[in-house]
């Protein structure tokens, strides 16, 4: 047997891809992959590897349907500089936030409707690792509250993702809707970190409505952010992650 049994799936697809020189047919996926660790106690392992390149953005279709499949590279992002933009726009905090997720080994996905907004001429879909979460992974309610989520941040692996994060921004928005869809998540039985993102201005709003009784449940749970402590952090991980690279030589 080959391989390393502590990867992901997606993982362990990627190191495939590679190497048969980042494309190729289904079927030479399988190949690379068959004899893997992974493969020994997973007796359906073909059905995974299907569902890992469908549900990662790393990987992608030219022709869909075409059964050949190509490993994405991986753009830099441009630096947010807060001085230039002082007021970032609300996919702006998103994509801070989905590139947060990244660098601290979370897959993470963006809301449904946001997926063909961009970022700093990037399309939410390229910066977010999930393109589409397998919906029968959660139960049907779940699973429609997740999609509708900001950001989140999940755990796990390919056949069992785990939301631990779950962020709203809310820019312009009520924040009452974003605490209801936190609300709604935690209510499915999830015991993710829930988090409100949002403009110094609003945080009179959000210690009003957390205050309701509607939203006891997440009274102590629920946490809000403003931007500036986000901008830091984003700027803080951005550079300790290139340092690392440098360092370890990744």
């Amino acid at each position: 047997m080959k391989g390393d049994i502590r990867l992901t799936w997606k993982d362990v697809v990627k190191e495939a891809l590679s190497k048969i020189g980042n494309s190729g047919h289904l079927d030479d996926i399988y190949s690379q992959i068959e004899g893997h660790l992974k493969t020994e106690t997973n007796p359906t392992w073909r059905d995974t590897v299907r569902r890992t390149l469908q549900q990662y953005s790393v990987f992608y279709q030219e022709e869909k349907g075409s059964g050949t499949w190509y490993l994405r590279g991986e753009k830099p992002l441009q630096e947010f500089d807060p001085e230039k933009n002082p007021n970032p726009a609300h996919e702006d905090v998103q994509e801070m936030l989905l590139e947060l997720g990244k660098i601290y080994g979370y897959e993470t996905s963006a809301a449904i409707n946001d997926a063909r907004k961009k970022f700093m001429n990037m399309p939410i879909e390229e910066v977010a690792t999930i393109k589409e979460f397998q919906r029968d992974v959660f139960h049907p309610k779940v699973a429609e509250i997740v999609s509708h989520i900001d950001v989140l941040w999940f755990g796990g692996d390919t056949d069992m993702l785990v939301p631990e994060f779950a962020f709203e921004v809310e820019h312009t928005t009520d924040v009452t809707k974003g605490l209801g869809r936190l609300l709604d998540l935690h209510r499915s039985g999830q015991r993710t970190r829930l988090f409100i993102i949002l403009p110094i201005d609003k945080m009179g709003k959000f210690d009003k409505e957390i205050g309701r009784s509607l939203f006891r449940d997440i009274k102590g749970i629920c946490r809000a952010r403003t931007y500036e402590p986000l901008i830091n952090l984003y700027a803080l991980a951005k550079e300790h992650d290139l340092q690392k690279t440098e360092f370890f030589g990744e």
